[in-house]
């Protein structure tokens, strides 16, 4: 019997972007590496062109971040302002996005969900509070 061959790529990630929200959805048991993410980087920057929307990330089970890739996002997240809101479906997930806010300290703002309508109601005020500073 012979093996399916994998793709060399897959994204572990959908993204799109509604009510000035960038929504990323991780697999269940993705494994995001450098490539994952600077691809993610890429795709935030083409569908937003001004550099502020904010980014509702929703991890699955089993999702696990490499550190090099979680250092990169930190890195490029943080010079360009994106607030993220991470909303998790695990206790587990959700416990590892708490640790990297206190351990790594991001520069840009963060904060961690349990529930979804939560999280995309404090990333719209965060798009909402950036418009109104764009106008002062």
């Amino acid at each position: 019997m012979l093996e399916q061959e994998r793709t060399t790529f897959d994204p572990p990630f959908e993204l799109w972007r509604e009510d000035g929200v960038l929504h990323l959805v991780m697999a269940k048991g993705a494994r995001v590496q450098v490539r994952d993410m600077k691809e993610f980087i890429r795709l935030v920057a083409a569908l937003d062109r001004s550099g502020c929307s904010p980014v509702l990330m929703e991890y699955a089970e089993q999702v696990v971040v490499d550190d090099s890739a979680r250092a990169l996002l930190r890195r490029i997240c943080g010079a360009q302002g994106h607030p993220v809101a991470l909303f998790a479906t695990d206790p587990t997930s959700r416990a590892q996005a708490e640790v990297f806010k206190h351990v790594e300290r991001p520069a840009f703002p963060f904060r961690v969900f349990a529930l979804r309508e939560e999280a995309f109601r404090w990333a719209r005020e965060r798009r909402q509070l950036a418009e109104l500073v764009q106008r002062s």
